[in-house]
């Protein structure tokens, strides 16, 4: 806001207090300073030449300062006189200066008992009022230039007075607290919206207009004896229109006015004698809450805020500007101005940010009270006033805070905020700063911490990044670097990844798999990495000997290398020989099948799925019976192969090879093998079978081959399932197989019982009864037997259900059928024969008499034909029958005879 012309910048007006000591800790922690100091010029020092600041108030548009003599200075921001709204009002001190919100009227008192409203531009409202006894402090409405709001203002002395301009120039005051001796006098008002703060010796109140009652009394916290040699007058400061900041001695307390539910106010109003006249109280009275109590270790003159955000209203920090008692060289006591920053922390405890000590002239506890800030913190700038001196003070630009970064050796906070705030910088260069801070930290020996901090430092500057590559190569810590070195934007040249290469390779083998792995080879020279890597594992491994896991990292590098220069059967030995997975990806990718074809058996070693999946997409490069044959020696490679090509439905020509494999290797799968497939030789199937005594999958090889009486005795005899012959003989339907399953049966009595339980439904339970030897002793025969016949007395009974409802479902045809039969069937004047199409009435007829007396026949189906159509319509050889006649006749239309052809008659022969 201010030129260089207008204000001169003095080092000597604040001493950066660096060092605060922790009284538990006994640590010193440094504090960033937030504020540059410059002592306002032009028209301030021919101001304080003849005259003392005693009051100060700041607005948007102007700065008024009130002295000791009784003059109001009306001046800007700058500093510059505005002199025809400056003028003495008031014969002593000024005490408060009070301005409305849109900055039209300033209102001062001092001790002559006189209070001075006048325009700033506009005289219409000046006034001056003389009191009967002197106000303490003002307030003028914050509304005061609107026409039709009664022009009032508040003053202060031992009661608080409400002043209000009525008809013809008069005014009335009402009383809106009446404080005893004991209270003392109102030394601050400050008004916002429809509340009015005042505070007096008992503590700060709040009068909400609205209800027309006190809502609040806020307690004072702050140490008596602070107080001790100098008079301290408390200050107000409005957050926003709820919260309000009380600044008294050696304390802050932040109170927020809210809606409550009740008409008692949260904090108590003590004896404050309201007027006598008020409203009801509304069932949501407000009350007021604090939220923060701090005591501080210093004398408050005045307070303000500071804003989370440029142009947000949310408050961040509270600014106090006051006096500190510090020990002085010899054992006394010095005071200095301060002005410090605190955030809140908790309700009782608070974050000292920033504290600095101004050097200001007569600063003694005496002149506290002359001591003065008012602020503009939506702009950022604050306004300290001491008897003789203007100050302003404004946030640090970047290039001050960088630099006290780097004169408080912080340089990591200076480089990361010269990088945020780049655009801000004037005098200094980010990229330099940031290179002291490496060098730094190299010359330090923190090669980690350096490196981690080259992205920020270095960016884009590809020469930088170069320069730090050799740098730490230098220091031989490159590899320290090798995470952080850009791929692109910017891309080095080749040999800063080079020189990282080797240092990995002879250093940290893994690391330089990890580095192949994950950089383009268009960053490096291929071939020369290539020479360095077998030189390492050949020659120098002597010198610098390696583990296993090293050599193994090295030639999976190399893989990797020779696919980059293409290569391409040097890698896949390289994969295979090291079993790696990797090889399968790279035969996929670039089509390399026809270098492994041969090398099929080393690929299952290497992963027998992947190799098995890769050998069935190139079927086509690749016969079957070759790869089969290159498995001959893994014979459950060979399964898992055929397992595939079953799966896609090919390989019947390898059936047998795949049963001889099942068979030794996984029986599971057999007997569903040979219930799929019919491609394979019988006989040999039943030979495995045999050998291995697989007596299910014998059994089904009988039963395809025809042998059903070996198969069923191979049921009965060597398995003992009767269950399983029974199906058998089901699936099969072969009465001789039941024949010879119930033969089998009876010499073995518990097998009878099971044959008439599991085959009572397929077999008569009567014919294994007549079979069964005298004498012989059944177990459980008799609940079978009984099992049987309430079985069949189940099924008559079904059987009679069944026949009743075909009976019932009979007879509700039949009856509908009559009923469709023996509807009427209408004849209307338009009615034709359905095959001649004539019609059937005289008025449709012929005239002719003789064609008239035709007669209709009118058929169940609702058809309506002439008899002579009908007869027509029927085949002669069935009119020629004894049993036909016209009465007994079908619909020739519903009923048509495949070799009976209609023959149109003449028109005299139709009538109706």
């Amino acid at each position: 806001m201010q030129s260089a012309d207008e204000l001169v910048s003095d080092d000597s007006i604040a001493r950066k207090e660096s060092q605060v000591t922790d009284e538990d800790e006994e640590e010193e922690v440094l504090l960033e300073p937030r504020f540059t100091y410059s002592r306002i010029l032009n028209s301030i020092p021919s101001v304080f030449t003849k005259d003392a600041a005693s009051s100060l108030v700041v607005h948007d548009k102007f700065v008024a300062i009130g002295t000791q003599t009784g003059y109001i200075y009306i001046l800007d921001h700058l500093g510059n006189l505005h002199s025809e709204s400056t003028a003495r009002r008031h014969r002593s001190a000024v005490t408060a200066i009070s301005v409305d919100t849109a900055g039209s009227y300033v209102a001062s008192c001092a001790l002559d008992a006189r209070i001075s409203i006048y325009g700033i531009g506009s005289d219409e409202f000046t006034q001056t009022i003389d009191l009967k006894v002197a106000a303490r402090s003002v307030a003028i409405s914050p509304d005061f230039s609107r026409r039709g709001s009664g022009q009032m203002f508040v003053t202060g002395e031992r009661d608080l007075l409400l002043h209000e301009r009525r008809f013809f120039s008069n005014h009335k005051y009402t009383s809106l607290y009446q404080g005893l001796e004991r209270d003392g006098l109102i030394s601050q008002i400050s008004w916002r919206g429809s509340c009015i703060a005042f505070t007096n010796d008992t503590g700060t109140r709040i009068y909400d207009r609205n209800e027309e009652r006190m809502i609040a009394l806020v307690q004072p916290i702050h140490d008596a004896n602070a107080m001790s040699g100098c008079r301290v007058i408390p200050s107000h400061c409005w957050l926003n229109d709820e919260t309000l900041a009380i600044g008294w001695a050696n304390s802050v307390c932040i109170c927020v006015i809210l809606p409550g539910c009740s008409d008692q106010a949260s904090v108590s109003s003590g004896s404050s004698r309201s007027p006598t006249r008020r409203k009801t109280h509304s069932s949501a009275a407000r009350k007021v809450e604090v939220n923060f109590a701090w005591r501080i270790d210093m004398l408050v003159a005045d307070i303000s805020f500071t804003l989370k955000k440029s142009g947000s209203d949310l408050w961040k920090e509270i600014v106090v500007f006051g006096m500190k008692r510090l020990p002085g060289e010899k054992g006394g006591e010095v005071v200095e101005a301060e002005l410090a920053l605190l955030e809140p922390d908790g309700i009782e405890s608070y974050i000292l940010n920033t504290e600095d000590r101004i050097e200001m002239r007569n600063c003694t506890l005496r002149n506290l009270r002359y001591f003065h800030m008012s602020a503009l913190p939506l702009e950022s700038l604050y306004f300290l006033l001491g008897p003789n001196e203007f100050i302003q003070a404004q946030p640090c630009s970047a290039d001050e805070r960088v630099r006290w970064y780097v004169e408080n050796d912080m340089l990591k906070e200076a480089v990361e905020y010269a990088n945020m705030h780049e655009s801000q910088l004037r005098e200094l260069n980010a990229l330099q700063i940031g290179k002291a801070y490496i060098d730094s930290l190299i010359a330090k020996g923190h090669y980690h911490e350096a490196a981690s901090n080259l992205r920020t430092v270095c960016g884009r500057h590809k020469d930088q990044w170069e320069y730090y590559v050799n740098e730490f190569e230098r220091h031989n810590v490159v590899l320290q670097v090798a995470k952080y070195l850009p791929v692109k934007d910017p891309q080095l040249e080749p040999e800063s990844y080079q020189s990282v290469l080797v240092a990995a390779l002879y250093n940290h083998p893994l690391l330089f798999h990890g580095l192949i792995k994950a950089w383009n080879p268009e960053l490096y020279r291929v071939g020369a990495i290539i020479d360095m890597a077998m030189k390492r594992v050949m020659q120098d491994v002597v010198t610098y000997p390696l583990t296993s896991q090293q050599v193994a990292a090295i030639y999976r590098a190399l893989a990797i290398l020779h696919t980059h220069e293409r290569k391409y059967d040097k890698a896949l030995m390289l994969y295979i020989r090291l079993n790696d997975k990797t090889v399968f990806q790279v035969i996929e990718r670039y089509n390399l099948f026809d270098l492994v074809k041969n090398d099929i058996s080393k690929l299952m070693e290497v992963d027998a799925d992947l190799a098995i999946r890769l050998v069935i997409e190139n079927a086509n490069s690749l016969p079957a019976r070759t790869v089969l044959t290159q498995m001959t020696k893994y014979p459950k490679l060979q399964m898992a192969y055929l397992n595939r090509l079953l799966e896609r439905n090919e390989g019947d020509e390898f059936a047998n090879l795949a049963i001889r494999l099942y068979a030794e290797y996984d029986p599971k799968k057999l007997l569903p093998f040979l219930r799929k497939k019919q491609s394979y030789d019988i006989t040999k199937a039943l030979e495995i079978c045999e050998g291995k005594q697989y007596i299910k999958e014998m059994v089904f090889l009988l039963g395809r081959s025809g042998n059903y009486s070996k198969a069923l005795d191979l049921l009965i005899n060597k398995l003992d399932r009767m269950d399983l012959a029974v199906d058998f003989c089901r699936e099969n339907d072969d009465r001789a197989l039941w024949e010879a399953l119930i033969e089998s049966t009876m010499n073995r009595p518990e097998r009878i019982t099971q044959l008439l339980n599991t085959a009572g439904e397929y077999i008569s339970p009567l014919e294994v009864v007549e079979k069964i030897p005298q004498r012989m002793v059944i177990p459980g025969l008799r609940d079978s037997l009984t099992k049987i016949l309430h079985d069949f007395e189940l099924q008559l009974q079904m059987q009679a259900g069944c026949r009743s409802v075909m009976l019932d479902s009979t007879d509700e045809l039949l009856r509908r059928y009559l009923s469709n039969c023996a509807r009427p069937a209408l004849i209307d004047s338009e009615a034709t024969c359905i095959l001649c199409s004539f019609g059937l009435t005289c008025e449709q007829s012929c005239v002719d008499e003789e064609h008239m007396r035709e007669n209709v026949v009118a058929f169940g189906c609702g058809h309506l034909i002439h008899q002579p159509c009908v007869e027509r319509a029927t085949n002669q050889q069935e009119r020629n029958s004894a049993t036909w006649s016209i009465d007994n006749a079908s619909c020739p239309h519903c009923r048509p005879h495949k070799n009976t052809k209609f023959v149109e008659p003449p028109l005299s022969s139709v009538c109706s």
